[in-house]
C-alpha cells in the first residue's frame, strides 16, 4: 500500500517514521478553510480532509493522510501566528493558563474516509516578558500553531493527553487508524 503524508511538517514526518511506516511526503497546497459554523471538532476534521483530498485526487490508489493542528483557548482559536507580534500576544495570553491543542486527522483510502480529533490539555507556567522575548528570538514560532513548539520550550508544567498530538500528530491515534485500514502490521 502506498502511503502519502499530505504535510510539509518535519514533526509529523518524524512521528509517522517512528511507527515504522513506509511513506512519501507531498505537501498539500489547498486553502485551509476553517468553517466557523461547524462544531470545532467537525471543522478541524474538515480541514484535515481538505488537505488529504487535494493529494488523494492526484493519487486515488494511495492511502493519504492529512492533518491540521490548532490551539483552543478561552473560546478563541489560535493557528500559526502571522508575525512575531502576534506570536508574543499568543504566548502572553497562554502564560499561567491551560489551553487545548487539537489535531484533526483524516485518512483517505479507496472509498473510505477515516477521521479523528485528538485533544490534549497543555498547562503553561507564568512567563516573564523576558522569557517570551528570548523564546521568540531563538525559535521559529511562525510555523507552529499557538506560536510554540512543545519540544522547544520549558513553559509547560503539565500535559494531559498525547504529547505527540501537541507536536502535530497523535502517534497513538495514527497507529490505531493505520491498523484499521491495513497500513500497519
Amino acid at each position: 500500500m502506498k502511503i502519502i503524508l499530505a504535510s510539509q511538517s518535519p514533526r509529523r514526518k518524524e512521528i509517522l517514521e517512528s511507527l515504522g511506516v513506509s511513506f512519501e511526503v507531498e505537501a498539500s497546497c489547498t486553502d485551509e478553510y476553517f468553517d466557523p459554523t461547524l462544531p470545532l471538532d467537525k471543522a478541524l476534521k474538515n480541514v484535515a480532509y481538505q488537505k488529504a483530498k487535494a493529494i488523494f485526487d492526484q493519487h486515488p490508489d494511495a492511502c493519504v493522510i492529512g492533518a491540521d493542528t490548532i490551539v483552543a483557548f478561552e473560546g478563541k482559536l489560535y493557528g500559526k501566528p502571522k508575525d512575531l507580534e502576534e506570536a508574543r500576544m499568543f504566548l502572553e495570553s497562554f502564560s499561567g493558563k491551560i489551553q487545548q491543542v487539537m489535531t484533526g486527522i483524516c485518512i483517505l483510502y479507496k472509498d473510505k474516509k477515516y477521521c479523528h480529533v485528538d485533544v490534549t490539555d497543555v498547562v503553561f507556567r507564568p512567563l516573564s516578558d523576558q522569557e517570551i522575548s528570548d523564546y521568540l528570538q531563538h525559535f521559529n514560532v511562525l510555523d507552529k500553531a499557538g506560536a510554540y513548539g512543545i519540544q522547544d520550550s520549558d513553559f509547560v508544567t503539565e500535559i494531559r493527553g498525547s504529547y505527540t498530538n501537541v507536536v502535530g500528530l497523535g502517534k497513538e491515534s495514527m497507529e490505531k487508524m493505520l491498523k484499521e485500514i491495513g497500513g500497519l502490521e
